[in-house]
């Protein structure tokens, strides 16, 4: 038997009725993938959505799968038989925001992904459904507890497994730090009794970690003998050793920084100190929500100290003694860093956030192994999965880089397996939920092409491969691609090549096939297209307010033209495509056309003009503007968006040409059409009311001259500020995996480096300010949020401050010691 929940939207269906009325009730089914799964007998919880009422969405009926999936009118659907309804809580509904509240059912596959229909349940996740539905007051109850209280109720129930699979190594790593810290072997130990370090801390998982600090000795060993028994055994306050130990050259260590400080103090005083890593962090901070006083310029060993201030005014041992109770032998904070452990590794993760960076569906060639024997499991198992098993999770790595010198080591090679290593950290960190991929046999076959619906997930249990992830297949067979050459790596990125993808769909996917369209009647309405675009998602993937959204909107609708200014690195262009998914309220790159301007940029290439054909003749040719209004005009119904990306690099007069008038909003439609300087005949030539321009503008670029008069006035241009103050960039940073203190730090000393920016209107001003994107990271989680930190302040912001007060040294290192 399996278990499920089937979603409706009340926006599109009236789901309350239709459950008051019907004993027996049908339902679309649209993760395809499902269709074999669903079976007689099953059980179903129907989720109704909020539909537009906030906290009024959750699980409002329970029922029975009672026919097997059937199609009707181009649609798969699945009859159900109801067993009780409930509308309202007082009727004993589970509400969403409620359950999304508990840890148990927080991460519920509808929560991470909200537009589907269909969700299987596991077994788990029913039975603590069936528990809260068959005693809705318990669900009541349970909110009413701390966050603290809540978590610990859950690592209680899978208390007694977890250390089952973690025991021995924690038994071993005591023991070793019980040895290491006494006083004399402190003053004698050797090399060796140093590199053993690297077995019993985590932060040396890295081989090239490990490699830079205990590879070799970077100090007469006199020094470490020194410096260890001084951060042990020294007479100062525990703060002060520590920060000397970090600091002080007199003490500090080649490769032991704040992460190997971290732990070392907690394994060597265990009965008092719990890590102070990321991971632990992160479970305070940004899910416990227990977040420590911290202060601007607050030392590493002062925050240090804060974080245990913390632990003890919560009360952490205290509960953590009574609701789960002691489980080993082993000193108590080894048991709360494991507890922290436990809520990070589960909870860590608050959804799917999109990246501020590029989010767009991408698309993937994959080979299912030397011979193709992969591909039967791929199709059972309705997966995908990538080889280099002796690399273990790929989720410890934090860079293409390290995989490749871990490759390396495990293999003793004498050169840089790039591909092998990119392979793995595109399938890894890349690659998404969302995205297609395309199975190939050989140089000249496509076997598969499927859609990509879960995150990584790592399984040593597997036969064959341990890194996969799950897939959706939306076509099986075999197409001749011998007139494609495909590329002989494992796995490939072929977004880029745009042509050769849409070659490659023409291919494979039948013409007008539509996996997911919406019913035609009323009973199955239930379903949000999945390429719908709303406020709320604009809202959840940039670093802006609704009313602002808003703002911008109407002016588009006003003026037809805006023009989005602001500094670099505060998602313009990014921002630019949203507002066109937004305007015509789904999600599709058909009517969008995307280009940038630059200093060469012609009226030929961009209105029309004659251009050499491959005989050496002149003939006339369309420019992407020209092509773009005459597809704007052939659907008139429908909305299209240029968007132009970076317009003041450009020669705006010679580009727009005669055109410069009718970009106007009261001079759109075939009546104000003008003749061409290049044109056949009386062909003529008009911009229609359903095309609309939104171009970018770099306000930093002092190379360029000022937008010419006579197109300002026919745009509106709408300033982006950076999002450091908003909401949705510091939830975005958590969901990074980056805890709530080092959050405010971050916001609080870039928007003190950005005033200094405003405030020196001589040479720069508001529009040279430090945008967001830079501390908008590319990878799922920042294993290392100094290290992450620190590389962009050294790589990107610094040459930017020493560009903005290049003849002003003594300042630019001033703001950057602010920065630290």
């Amino acid at each position: 038997m399996a278990y499920w929940i089937f979603q409706g939207n009340p926006k599109h269906f009236p789901i309350d009725d239709y459950l008051r009325n019907n004993s027996i009730i049908n339902w679309s089914v649209r993760q395809k993938h499902y269709i074999d799964e669903i079976q007689v007998g099953d059980k179903v919880f129907i989720w109704r959505s909020d539909g537009g009422e906030k906290n009024t969405g959750g699980i409002v009926a329970l029922c029975e799968i009672h026919s097997k999936p059937y199609t009707e009118k181009d649609d798969i659907k699945v009859d159900l038989r109801l067993f009780e309804f409930r509308l309202k809580e007082e009727e004993g509904m589970l509400l969403r925001y409620k359950l999304k509240e508990l840890p148990e059912t927080m991460n519920l596959q509808i929560f991470k992904m909200t537009q589907g229909t269909n969700y299987r349940l596991l077994d788990e996740e029913f039975n603590r459904l069936k528990k809260y539905w068959d005693s809705p007051n318990l669900l009541i109850e349970k909110t009413q507890l701390s966050k603290v209280e809540r978590f610990l109720g859950i690592f209680k129930e899978e208390a007694t497994e977890w250390y089952k699979e973690r025991a021995d190594n924690l038994y071993k790593t005591h023991h070793f730090f019980e040895e290491f810290k006494k006083p004399e072997h402190l003053k004698n130990m050797n090399w060796e009794d140093v590199q053993e370090l690297g077995e019993h801390i985590n932060s040396y998982r890295m081989a090239i970690a490990k490699k830079r600090a205990l590879g070799n000795m970077n100090a007469p060993i006199e020094k470490y003998q020194k410096s260890f028994f001084y951060l042990v055994h020294g007479e100062e306050p525990l703060d002060i050793r520590i920060q000397n130990f970090l600091t002080n050259k007199k003490y500090q260590l080649f490769g032991f920084g704040i992460s190997v400080v971290s732990e070392l103090v907690g394994n060597v005083f265990p009965e008092k100190y719990c890590y102070y890593n990321q991971r632990d962090k992160v479970a305070l901070e940004n899910i416990l929500e227990l977040v420590p006083s911290y202060t601007r310029g607050d030392t590493f060993a002062t925050k240090f100290m804060k974080f245990h201030e913390t632990l003890k005014e919560n009360q952490i041992v205290e509960k953590y003694l009574e609701i789960v109770g002691k489980q080993t032998e082993l000193p108590i904070y080894y048991e709360i860093d494991q507890f922290f452990s436990y809520i990070f590794e589960n909870f860590g993760k608050k959804g799917n956030l999109v990246s501020i960076e590029k989010d767009e569906q991408k698309y993937w060639l994959l080979s299912a192994g030397e011979a193709n024997f992969l591909w039967n499991n791929f199709l059972k198992n309705e997966q995908i999965s990538i080889g280099w098993k002796e690399l273990g999770n790929l989720k410890k790595y934090s860079s293409k880089r390290e995989i490749t010198e871990a490759l390396k080591e495990i293999n003793q090679l004498n050169y840089n397996p790039n591909n092998d290593a990119l392979a793995n950290y595109q399938f890894c960190f890349e690659m998404k939920a969302g995205d297609y991929v395309f199975i190939k046999k050989g140089k000249k076959q496509i076997i598969g092409y499927g859609k990509i619906v879960s995150d990584y997930q790592f399984d040593p249990n597997k036969e064959f491969h341990h890194s996969i992830r799950d897939v959706e297949w939306l076509q099986i067979g075999e197409w001749d691609v011998s007139s494609e050459p495909l590329s002989t790596k494992t796995l490939t990125d072929i977004t880029p090549y745009h042509d050769f993808v849409e070659r490659l769909l023409e291919i494979v996917v039948p013409k007008n096939e539509s996996f997911y369209q919406m019913p035609d009647d009323n009973i199955t309405g239930n379903v949000i297209k999945e390429d719908t675009f709303d406020e709320e998602q604009i809202l959840s993937e940039i670093f802006m307010s609704g009313n602002e959204i808003q703002d911008i909107l109407e002016t588009l609708d006003y003026k037809n033209n805006i023009i989005l200014q602001g500094p670099p690195g505060v998602g313009k262009t990014f921002l630019a495509k949203r507002l066109a998914y937004l305007h015509m309220g789904r999600k599709g790159d058909e009517n969008i056309e995307m280009i940038q301007f630059h200093q060469s940029y012609s009226y030929e290439e961009f209105i029309r003009g004659y251009k050499p054909n491959g005989e050496g003749n002149f003939i006339l040719k369309d420019g992407v503007f020209y092509s773009f209004s005459k597809k704007a005009c052939e659907s008139p119904e429908e909305n299209f968006y240029m968007i132009i990306d970076e317009i003041n690099r450009g020669n705006l007069s010679k580009i727009f040409g005669e055109v410069m008038m009718l970009i106007e909003a009261d001079k759109r439609g075939k009546k104000y059409a003008v003749k061409l300087a290049y044109s056949e005949g009386e062909e003529s030539f008009y911009i229609p009311k359903n095309l609309f321009l939104i171009g970018t503008m770099n306000t930093a670029d002092r190379s360029l001259a000022l937008v010419d008069y006579a197109l300002r006035r026919r745009f509106s241009f709408i300033s982006i500020e950076p999002g450091f103050h908003t909401v949705s960039f510091k939830e975005y940073l958590e969901n990074k995996g980056i805890s709530k203190g080092f959050i405010e730090k971050l916001v609080a000393s870039v928007t003190d480096i950005n005033q200094e920016i405003i405030n020196d209107t001589v040479h720069l001003g508001k529009g040279y300010e430090i945008g967001h994107s830079y501390f908008c990271p590319n990878v799922e989680k920042v294993e290392d949020e100094q290290n992450w930190y620190d590389r962009i302040i050294r790589l990107e912001i610094a040459p930017l401050l020493r560009e903005y007060w290049f003849d002003q040294e003594e300042k630019v290192n001033e703001l950057l010691a602010r920065l630290q």
